[in-house]
């Protein structure tokens, strides 16, 4: 029987996820030991690295189970285009906030973006596979969306500005196509300032 359902690995590698977790409340990641983990888990070393390659590895078990719940996420709610894509996804990851503070507080958001491209065949099923693009350009448009999204993520969690995450996922469609950057009849860039002010004024 594999790790995956071996129920006493499973129970493991929920101990160890939820002992360094823990830990990282009050102790920056680069300061916790595979020790540190295991005493708090109430487990041996071996049994860590029976699990486990390295603490970084527990991280990406627990983004690999949230990102799971992400598909599931999407599945149960009604999808109807890329901006309820990409609201959904800052929906669900504000869900989340807790986590991805630790990993932004530990400089390992690589870690989130690490774990982000697998889910592009999630995506390419439900809506590339209704476009033209060929594969290759179809990997390269998601390589460069799911960068900016994630950027975009990042400072949406780590700033106080009010904006919701349907007029967030709206700003970021006006970017894609462009419509953001239009020129207007003055022939100027619309302010950044008065882009954000009409958004929060908006009910989402």
């Amino acid at each position: 029987m594999g790790d995956r359902v071996n129920p006493i690995s499973v129970r493991s590698k929920r101990r160890i996820t939820d002992a360094l977790l823990e830990l990282m409340q009050t102790t920056p990641f680069s300061k916790i030991t595979v020790k540190d983990i295991v005493e708090r888990a109430g487990l041996t070393r071996q049994t860590f690295y029976h699990n486990f390659e390295s603490r970084e590895d527990v991280l990406l078990y627990q983004l690999d189970e949230l990102i799971e719940g992400f598909i599931g996420y999407l599945i149960s709610h009604s999808v109807g285009g890329w901006e309820d894509l990409i609201c959904c996804f800052f929906r669900y990851w504000q869900e989340h906030e807790d986590f991805m503070q630790l990993l932004m507080k530990n400089d390992l958001i690589d870690l989130f973006s690490m774990r982000i491209p697998p889910f592009f065949e999630y995506v390419k099923l439900v809506h590339f596979d209704k476009t033209d693009l060929t594969d290759a350009e179809a990997r390269l448009w998601y390589a460069f969306v799911s960068g900016a999204v994630v950027s975009t993520l990042t400072s949406w969690l780590t700033s106080t500005g009010g904006i919701t995450a349907r007029q967030l996922a709206r700003m970021v469609v006006s970017m894609l196509d462009g419509s953001m950057m239009n020129r207007n009849e003055g022939d100027s860039l619309p302010g950044a300032k008065a882009v954000v002010e009409r958004m929060q004024s908006e009910q989402s």
